[in-house]
């Protein structure tokens, strides 16, 4: 194995703030000030509130959007059953009125589901108009609308 006892410099760089042999900056010279760190830091905290804020109420939009679509079709399947069994509890061209009808509650007339009671009991009041811009009249029937009338 050989040895070397003469080192000489291999790179040679004529400006002398780009040599690779060249000592530190001195100190003060380079980098960021405890000032420019927490201003930045400030800034990242006051655009993630903005954009927590603004996706919490994009999601609280979409939820809400949900209940009402999942309202509806609870509604649409009362319905449907109220309707096999016989149930005179349409209002024609009132959707307001028949879904009213299933909230009080509707009697069977006909078939396995004769004497038994259909009732929408676990629908709030104050979540009807938001459901049922989900629900539509066809034929007489109540259907489900996934759009909501957006059509």
């Amino acid at each position: 194995m050989a040895t070397y006892d003469n080192y000489n410099t291999v790179l040679r760089v004529s400006h002398p703030r780009l040599s690779l042999l060249s000592p530190a900056p001195p100190k003060g010279a380079g980098g960021f000030s405890l000032v420019e760190v927490l201003v930045v830091i400030a800034l990242l905290g006051v655009l993630s509130g903005v954009l927590i804020g603004w996706y919490a109420s994009y999601h609280r939009d979409v939820i809400e959007k949900v209940t009402r679509q999942r309202n509806a079709q609870e509604i649409v399947s009362i319905g449907v059953c109220a309707t096999m069994g016989g149930a005179d509890f349409i209002v024609p061209g009132d959707k307001r009125a028949t879904v009213q009808n299933l909230v009080s509650g509707t009697v069977g007339q006909t078939g396995l589901w004769k004497g038994k009671t259909f009732r929408l009991t676990s629908l709030n009041p104050e979540a009807l108009p938001g459901a049922l811009d989900y629900v539509k009249f066809d034929a007489g029937l109540l259907l489900y609308e996934p759009a909501g009338g957006q059509l």
